[in-house]
């Protein structure tokens, strides 16, 4: 029941709606199978009307029975037992429609197996094209889903955070800018604020796990990032970091900012 419902749930569907409109416009028009010849104009919309709308009603039915038997993700199956019912059971319809000759004044009516070969057609050709545009639509998403789990997979891992950060409180936390060491103290300088750890300072070093920076002095370090300019006081070389402090740079330590292009 459950897929009966589901079958039937587009039926009213603007798209559905819309081409039901169309396919009675132009069936009216161009009178296919001989109607354009054996009715008049009037007649001939009413007769497709007829036509299309059972055959949109009863397509709906003969899915939902295939839906019943196959499994939904085997479509060329569910396809070829779509096409059987419908067409059996629009041939009946279709019949069943076009020997009223009373309403489409009409004096000769094809056999009934004229108009069975008429639906096993169309049937077979809507099926087809159907299937067409599951598959194209089925491999879409398939390549959709595949490119997305590539960049997924592609991207960067997040870098994990340094072993010094489990040493910071939660409101400490953040991008590690500076380091310097007083007495057995070290002041870790984050762009949440600062905080002082008693540890050795080599430990600290160590503990950064390679963040891009530079040991300025034997008491500090300095992050790439933190790093706003290099200031000189005659002989002194300083590196500016934000909130306007200065760190004095060694002469021992030079050649890492001039590497960098800082000197």
């Amino acid at each position: 029941m459950d897929r009966f419902r589901a079958t039937y749930a587009t039926l009213m569907s603007w798209r559905i709606l819309v081409l039901c409109g169309m396919m009675i416009v132009v069936a009216g028009v161009a009178g296919p199978f001989g109607t354009f010849e054996a009715m008049d104009p009037l007649h001939r919309f009413g007769y497709w009307a007829a036509v299309v709308v059972s055959s949109i009603l009863l397509g709906y039915t003969a899915y939902a029975c295939a839906s019943a038997l196959v499994a939904p993700d085997n479509l060329p199956r569910l396809t070829l037992v779509g096409i059987l019912f419908g067409a059996c059971f629009n041939s009946v319809a279709v019949w069943l429609i076009t020997i009223q000759t009373w309403l489409w004044g009409t004096k000769v009516v094809p056999t009934f197996w004229e108009l069975a070969g008429y639906c096993v057609l169309v049937h077979i050709a809507v099926g087809v094209l159907r299937l067409f545009f599951k598959q194209i639509m089925h491999s879409y998403q398939q390549g959709a889903q595949g490119y997305q789990q590539g960049a997924q997979d592609s991207a960067p891992s997040p870098q994990p955070a340094p072993r010094i950060a489990r040493r910071l409180p939660d409101d400490m936390q953040g991008d590690i800018l500076h380091l310097s060491v007083r007495d057995h103290f070290v002041e870790i300088f984050t762009d949440a604020g600062s905080v002082s750890v008693r540890m050795r300072f080599r430990d600290a070093l160590d503990e950064l796990d390679g963040i891009n920076g530079y040991r300025v002095h034997r008491s500090h370090w300095v992050s790439h990032a933190a790093v706003q300019g290099i200031e000189k006081d005659q002989a002194r070389v300083y590196v500016c970091l934000p909130e306007g402090r200065r760190v004095p740079v060694s002469r021992n330590y030079h050649a890492a900012l001039e590497d960098a292009g800082w000197l």
